[in-house]
């Protein structure tokens, strides 16, 4: 399976749009992976795109002085927890694939909704 990205899924800000359509990108190269050296890859670059993309939200939180940033940093530190936890099962033969895409389909899309777009509502109002 696929998460696609649809013009739906623009929030408004260039920046944080184009890292949300590469983390999608991202997403699916690593569930599209079949081999543990092509899945572990995906996994490292998903996590440093991720990392890096959430370091850059989070400067704009505290740059507009955002009244949810506590929150918002809060749901970043747990994927960020469960993609490493992620490399490790990889490492350990154990990681189910089916549960890895359901976390990573709902959780994104979850994420962008209810935590990304009032955050980008919050910065086009500064």
């Amino acid at each position: 399976m696929a998460i696609e990205w649809r013009d739906s899924c623009r929030l408004g800000d260039a920046g944080i749009d184009a890292q949300h359509q590469t983390m999608f990108a991202l997403v699916n190269r690593l569930l599209a992976a079949t081999e543990k050296p092509h899945v572990t890859e995906a996994v490292a670059n998903l996590f440093k795109h991720t990392r890096d993309h959430f370091t850059h939200e989070e400067s704009r939180m505290r740059e507009t002085d955002y009244p949810g940033r506590h929150a918002h940093v809060e749901q970043h530190n747990t994927l960020l927890a469960k993609l490493g936890h992620a490399s490790e099962l990889i490492d350990n033969y154990s990681l189910t694939m089916a549960n890895l895409e359901s976390f990573l389909a709902v959780w994104l899309i979850k994420h962008m909704e209810t935590l990304d777009a009032p955050l980008v509502n919050h910065i086009r109002r500064q």
